[in-house]
C-alpha cells in the first residue's frame, strides 16, 4: 500500500496548486490529537486544510455507507474500514496505522491493580462503564475482554455485559467546561470502573486527579488495531495518508498516546 501511495502522491506533487485544498477526515474520537497533529505537521506544509468529523467508528462507517463522502476514514478498528473496502468504497487497500491498549480506570482509593482487576470487575457492587458496542469499537473491545474473562470464569461474561448495559445511558454534568463526560460520571459517583483506551487515561486523570488507571492484563487485552481507509483519489488525501504511515506520522501517533505500528528511529521519537 505504501508503494501505491508514494506513486500517487509523488505524481500529484508536480501539479501543486496555489490555494489550500480541503481534505475531509472522519475519525474515531480517540484520534483527536492524531488528527490535530496531522493537520499541523502535514496539512500546513502541504497547503492542505483538514476538516475533521469525530465520532464512534461504527457510527461514522454507517454514515459513509449511507452516502456521506469523506476523503479519509481513520477508524479505531479494522472491521469498519474493511467493510467499506468490501463495498468498493476505498481507492487503496486498508492499512493499519496505529495500535492501542485497553485500561481500567478507577478512583485511587479503590485500590484496583492488575492482579485484582478481574475480581473487582466481578464484585456485585461494582458499576462498570464501557462504550456502546458496534457504534464504538471501544465497546467491542470491552465486550471482548468480558468474553475472555468468561473463558476463565464461565458465566461471568454475561454478568459483566449486563452491568455495563445498566449504566451505558447515564449522563452527568461536567464540573468545568473542559471536563469530559467520562470524568463527570466518576465525579458524580455514578460509576466505579471504566474500561477505555489507555491513550485516553491521561486526559481522564487530568480532569479528575483522584482517578488512576491500570493496563488490562495482556491475556485479556484484545490489543486494538486502528485502520485507515482512503476513500478519495484526491491527491491531498493521499499525501496525508502517506504522511501518517511515515516516521513523522508515526511520531504523531506516539505523541497522542497510541502505539506506532513501526519502530521509530530515536530522532523521530516525540519529546516527552
Amino acid at each position: 500500500m505504501i508503494r501505491i501511495l508514494v506513486a500517487l502522491a509523488l505524481g500529484a506533487i508536480t501539479s501543486g496548486v496555489a490555494h489550500a485544498q480541503t481534505v475531509d477526515i472522519y475519525a474515531a474520537g480517540s484520534l483527536r490529537a492524531v488528527v490535530a497533529g496531522l493537520a499541523k505537521e502535514a496539512g500546513t506544509p502541504f497547503n492542505i486544510a483538514v476538516t475533521p468529523t469525530f465520532g464512534g467508528s461504527g457510527a461514522l462507517r454507517e454514515r459513509i455507507e449511507k452516502g456521506e463522502k469523506p476523503d479519509l476514514f481513520l477508524s479505531a478498528d479494522l472491521g469498519s474500514p474493511q467493510k467499506l473496502a468490501a463495498l468498493g468504497r476505498t481507492v487503496v487497500p486498508v492499512a493499519v496505522f496505529a495500535r492501542n491498549r485497553m485500561c481500567i480506570v478507577s478512583r485511587r482509593a479503590a485500590g484496583v491493580t492488575a492482579s485484582n482487576v478481574v475480581d473487582r470487575l466481578l464484585a456485585n457492587d461494582t458499576r462498570v462503564r464501557t462504550s456502546t458496542p458496534i457504534a464504538d469499537p471501544s465497546g467491542d473491545y470491552a465486550w471482548a475482554i468480558f468474553d475472555r474473562i468468561d473463558a476463565m470464569k464461565p458465566g461471568s461474561g454475561a454478568m459483566l455485559k449486563a452491568k455495563a448495559q445498566a449504566v451505558m445511558n447515564l449522563v452527568a454534568t461536567p464540573q468545568s467546561p473542559t471536563q469530559s463526560a467520562a470524568a463527570a460520571l466518576f465525579a458524580s459517583g455514578q460509576i466505579d470502573l471504566s474500561i477505555t483506551y489507555c491513550s485516553a487515561t491521561a486526559a481522564l486523570e487530568h480532569d479528575l486527579p483522584e482517578l488512576v488507571s491500570v493496563e488490562v492484563p495482556p491475556q485479556l487485552d484484545p490489543h486494538p488495531l486502528y485502520g485507515m481507509a482512503v476513500l478519495s483519489s484526491k491527491p491531498e488525501a493521499l499525501r496525508l495518508a502517506l504522511y501518517l504511515l511515515s516516521d513523522k506520522g508515526q511520531a504523531i501517533v506516539a505523541a497522542a498516546g497510541l502505539v506506532p505500528v513501526v519502530d521509530l528511529p530515536l530522532a523521530a521519537a516525540p519529546a516527552q
